[in-house]
């Protein structure tokens, strides 16, 4: 059985897990038209039946439709202190946000959710005058078939990353390799070559890179292959879908003929019209 990644744009991703629950992760729709971040092809109703809504910090273009798809469902929320105080003043109920700072883990019903410390700011407007700021996240997510996905959200490279993967061994990494468009150029926190040395450092099998508007991530498979040849860069684009495998584990009975109202013939889970994609990309 595997887990489905559905990449929505941006940093945006679904991901469906081997019991048919199902996470939005950063789920930014709209887009960002003054930053060049185009909408997604996913619409807002689609989420109605979402389990789980995660968010790494608090930015517009990670927040996204976040407390609209709570509004709108019955999903809990994980998320860092600013993103919980927003959500708050948005009239999500307290007890539906499970809000973290690095090195906490939440338990979801056999998912495990952990907080790890990215190197950047989770910084909002909340109010007249008054702003919130938090510590911003990555999340190592581990399945209940024991998958561990890393999902880097906004950061700079920092050894950190090192100490991850000898830590955690996370089988498959997320990780930002460009960013929005500021003062005619990009905001980039984590460079495509910074980030295939983070993949590296992690040891994952699997790297799939976000966040980025323009060719960096044809540059991070480049330099994935030069710098970590034992990791494979897979490129989505938006809409698209990747299934990971796990690897000789087996599913509990449950989660074997699990569906989705997105599935096509014989890949559960999946957008219609979208295949899973495993791409090497070479030169």
């Amino acid at each position: 059985m595997s887990v489905q990644l559905r990449y929505l744009g941006w940093s945006a991703f679904e991901v469906t897990l081997e019991d048919c629950r199902r996470i939005a992760l950063d789920p930014l729709l709209n887009g960002v038209v003054e930053e060049d971040v185009p909408p997604s092809p996913a619409t807002l109703e689609e989420f109605d039946a979402v389990d789980v809504v995660m968010v790494t910090h608090a930015a517009p273009d990670h927040v996204g439709q976040t407390f609209e798809i709570l509004a709108r469902s019955q999903a809990k929320l994980v998320c860092d202190v600013a993103t919980r105080f927003l959500a708050l003043a948005a009239g999500i109920a307290a007890d539906r946000i499970y809000f973290m700072v690095p090195g906490v883990q939440f338990d979801l019903d056999g998912l495990l959710v952990k907080a790890l410390p990215a190197e950047h700011l989770s910084f909002r407007k909340l109010g007249e005058g008054a702003y919130i700021s938090g510590p911003p996240l990555s999340y190592l997510v581990t399945t209940p078939g024991g998958i561990k996905l890393f999902f880097g959200g906004d950061t700079s490279i920092t050894a950190n990353h090192k100490l991850f993967g000898a830590l955690y061994k996370p089988d498959l990494a997320v990780l930002g390799v460009g960013g929005v468009k500021q003062m005619g150029q990009s905001f980039t926190e984590l460079h495509p070559d910074e980030a295939a040395l983070v993949a590296k450092w992690l040891g994952v099998k699997v790297a799939l890179p976000i966040h980025y508007r323009q060719d960096e991530g044809v540059r991070f498979a480049k330099a994935v292959k030069k710098t970590a040849p034992r990791v494979r860069a897979v490129l989505l684009k938006a809409g698209e879908s990747y299934s990971f495998p796990e690897r000789g584990r087996r599913a509990p009975a449950s989660a074997r003929n699990c569906s989705s109202t997105h599935a096509v013939t014989g890949v559960p889970g999946v957008r219609s019209g979208s295949p899973v994609l495993q791409l090497n990309v070479h030169d």
